[in-house]
């Protein structure tokens, strides 16, 4: 991230600006007494003559300093609030960003620097399945990791699993197999449901990925 986003005065924008699509006193107000009066003028999606991080049907995701972003509730999202989502991402820790403290209308996270994971990723392929196998342990069902492609983020290193607003907790949650099909992996994908034995899969997966991806 570039330094000079912080240098530039322009670039801190009040809160209510990020308020979406239409503003609202109440959660301007719940943002404002739980500290939340500026955030950043960046990330890749233009919003008006604004940048965020992210744009979803439940919220708005904007940067909040270096290491924090903010999740505000979008006023017409078909979600009442965002507690239940940000439970849940509590739960699904590590495998997402850290969840630092949330209210009806807001999120507050760790900030993630990385990028949307793409097809072509297969070196972040056995880490993601990782991640996805811990959300199985703690009984969470990710529902949109059958097109990871925006729900995926990939730092080089490690990927975060992020958007819970359609998640739920339940038993025998399905996500490894998600993963795989979406990678085309489907051999891969019976051999998991079958046992669900993921020492298996990533051992059988390092023999077919191609060396550069290792």
């Amino acid at each position: 991230m570039p330094e000079e986003v912080f240098e530039k005065d322009p670039n801190l924008v009040e809160i209510r600006a990020f308020i979406y699509p239409k503003f609202d006193e109440g959660i301007y107000r719940e943002l404002v007494e739980n500290g939340i009066t500026h955030a950043y003028s960046f990330g890749g999606v233009q919003y008006g003559k604004l940048k965020v991080l992210g744009k979803g049907k439940t919220g708005v995701v904007v940067l909040l300093d270096r290491d924090k972003a903010v999740k505000i509730r979008r006023t017409d999202s078909p979600k009442e609030s965002l507690e239940l989502e940000a439970r849940i991402q509590e739960m699904a820790y590590p495998s997402s960003p850290k969840a630092y403290f949330y209210g009806r209308n807001f999120i507050v996270m760790e900030y993630v620097r990385g990028r949307t994971l793409t097809p072509k990723d297969l070196g972040a392929l056995p880490d993601l399945l990782v991640r996805a196998r811990y959300l199985e342990e703690v009984k969470i069902e990710h529902l949109e990791l059958s097109r990871p492609w925006r729900n995926v983020l990939y730092n080089g290193e490690r990927t975060y699993i992020i958007d819970y607003d359609s998640s739920q907790v339940k038993e025998n949650p399905n996500n490894v197999t998600k993963v795989l099909s979406a990678f085309k992996l489907y051999e891969l994908a019976r051999e998991y449901k079958k046992g669900r034995d993921l020492r298996k899969v990533l051992s059988t997966l390092t023999k077919l990925l191609p060396s550069s991806s290792k």
